[in-house]
């Protein structure tokens, strides 16, 4: 039963996915968005991935999304490298890259499922990123913990609080 069930939610996530890529085509700047993602690198696709599970798997998909537009947010801005894998990479910028701990998730269901959510929820914000959108978090390039307090966020400007992140820009 539970192969049945994690073969049918991969089946369901996998629809979905074209079904926005495909159908959901409907204006010029898609057309281009559209083109733009092709020319994404799979391994760059796979740090945005890993950036938002480890980031914010245990988040709710407001929660993902922050993050994914944090990461790609990096990538537009000149303070930060210009490739998604060289953002999430950078040196004590996201913790888990620093943590020494498998970069792959658990192979129980529902770190599976987070894992799965993460990706089509990185699919969908690459894609509206590249259409030019300014996504929820309002160009924040900054986010942490609710539980911690960094020195450099009293340096930048506070922009909301989504489920344990604070952001800013």
């Amino acid at each position: 039963m539970k192969y049945g069930v994690e073969r049918l939610s991969w089946a369901l996530n996998s629809f979905f996915i074209v079904a926005v890529l495909t159908f959901g085509i409907n204006n010029y700047s898609d057309v281009l968005a559209q083109d733009l993602l092709d020319k994404i690198s799979d391994i760059d696709r796979h740090c945005l991935h890993q950036n938002v599970y480890f980031e914010a798997g245990n988040q709710s998909i407001k929660g993902k999304v922050g993050v994914a537009w944090v990461t790609l947010n990096r990538v537009r801005s000149n303070e930060f490298p210009n490739t998604i894998c060289e953002v999430v990479w950078q040196d004590k910028q996201f913790s888990w890259t620093q943590d020494g701990k498998p970069d792959e998730p658990a192979e129980n269901t529902a770190d599976r499922r987070a894992w799965e959510d993460a990706g089509l929820i990185s699919e969908i914000v690459l894609f509206e990123w590249l259409k030019g959108s300014n996504g929820p978090v309002a160009g924040a390039t900054y986010y942490h913990a609710d539980y911690v307090t960094p020195d450099w966020a009293k340096e930048k400007k506070w922009l909301g609080i989504i489920d344990d992140h604070i952001f800013y820009k």
